[in-house]
């Protein structure tokens, strides 16, 4: 009865295509194949629904725009009269301290991070971040609804409705279309395991004991 539940679902939604990318559906960047991205990535940059972008030349990207590091001087910043009680001082202003061009803590001067490295907790470092990086600079999983994203992009909040899977925010309405590479339960997108086995916006299946899912099918 399940099954045959699910199934139903998903007739439906292959009748029922999603919207097209645009900035009354998305409030990051559309790809090139439509899909809507948070747009806080440095390969995948922009909002309001616009192309998305990839900032090069050691631009990041900051509120779905490529800007290029602010100059704070080759290795640290004179504070100055600058009465910061937390984040750091550069030009005589206080800085979030979090961000690579301007990394520090308890208002001291703000430094500037190598090429490639992060700045977290106040401190430059040199472990890349594979999923995200939140506002204060810590590297994230990547696959948190509060803390999605990839990249070392800035993690998005996803939005009401979205859950994060493979770093990015898709709409909890499961179909082929928005859970191509997993597979479709109770409304939400899984990615292929031995408990949910499927692929192309199926529904899941979980394979028996001696069975492992590949390619979303149990063998």
């Amino acid at each position: 009865m399940r099954g045959a539940l699910l199934l139903g679902v998903v007739v439906v939604l292959l009748g029922c295509p999603p919207p097209p990318c645009d900035r009354s559906s998305c409030s990051g960047c559309c790809d090139s194949t439509g899909l809507c991205l948070g747009g806080t990535s440095r390969a995948f940059c922009g909002a309001g629904g616009t192309q998305c972008q990839a900032c090069s030349g050691g631009r990041r990207c900051l509120a779905g725009a490529c800007v290029a590091g602010m100059d704070a001087g080759d290795s640290a910043v004179d504070a100055g009269p600058c009465p910061c009680r937390s984040g750091c001082c550069a030009a005589e202003s206080c800085q979030p301290g979090n961000l690579p061009e301007a990394c520090g803590v308890d208002g001291g001067a703000c430094s500037v991070c190598q090429p490639g490295d992060r700045c977290e907790g106040g401190l430059c470092v040199s472990t890349p971040c594979i999923g995200c990086v939140d506002a204060l600079g810590a590297c994230r999983t990547g696959f948190e609804t509060m803390a999605c994203g990839s990249d070392g992009g800035l993690c998005s909040a996803c939005a009401p409705g979205e859950q994060c899977l493979a770093r990015q925010c898709i709409a909890r309405t499961c179909s082929p279309a928005s859970c191509a590479s997993g597979c479709c339960l109770g409304g939400l997108c899984y990615l292929p395991s031995p408990q949910t086995c499927g692929t192309q916006g199926g529904p899941c299946v979980t394979c028996a004991t001696a069975q492992v899912c590949m390619a979303g099918v149990c063998r």
